[in-house]
């Protein structure tokens, strides 16, 4: 039975942190005003819209921030805490559910951040990012993050460190105060 129940575990893992990643990045396009005709955007629109669509109303953008988005995450982040809660994982008394819950959210996307500076820093070896649409989105998702950190640290000899120093502060973010949420989560 464990190995059926591992089984099961994975697949709703898989299942909902994907879904729980896309309406993460959905906010994200948001945020960075990525275009609507762009095809990742239009992938991550078409496959969010008819769940964003009707709470809209009830809850409309705080500036930059689409909290519809970040509400159906949340929501799926609970949703896959209790399936595997039912499944004989982690169980968290009712304040750590929903701490537990904005912990996966924000680990998901530490990690989707992590991944497209990744993808970016790769193919900058290829390309300057202009021409294609979704290296443009891609520019458009780290340029936020790595601008400032070119500031402190200008490119030396033609070779940008930002992604480098990016990439250690999001791991750093992830095990200095992602993980410790997480056990505090599991301790309420």
């Amino acid at each position: 039975m464990p190995y059926l129940a591992n089984a099961a575990a994975f697949l709703i893992q898989t299942v909902f942190d994907f879904l729980i990643g896309v309406f993460v990045v959905r906010a994200m396009l948001i945020a960075v005003n990525a275009s609507f005709h762009d095809p990742i955007c239009q992938f991550v629109y078409k496959l969010t819209n008819p769940a964003i669509a009707p709470i809209r109303g009830f809850l409309p953008r705080m500036g930059k921030i689409e909290t519809a988005s970040l509400a159906v995450a949340l929501v799926l982040a609970l949703i896959e805490l209790g399936l595997l809660s039912g499944l004989g994982g982690p169980h968290y008394a009712v304040p750590g559910w929903l701490l537990a819950a904005i912990v996966a959210v924000a680990s998901i996307a530490v990690w989707i951040v992590f991944w497209v500076l990744l993808i970016r820093a790769l193919l900058s070896f290829f390309t300057d990012g202009r021409g294609h649409p979704n290296t443009r989105v891609l520019v458009q998702l780290t340029e936020p993050l790595v601008r400032p950190l070119r500031r402190l640290v200008p490119p030396l000899a033609g070779l940008d460190f930002s992604f480098w120093i990016a990439s250690i502060a999001l791991i750093l973010a992830r095990l200095l105060v992602i993980v410790p949420l997480a056990d505090l989560a599991m301790r309420m």
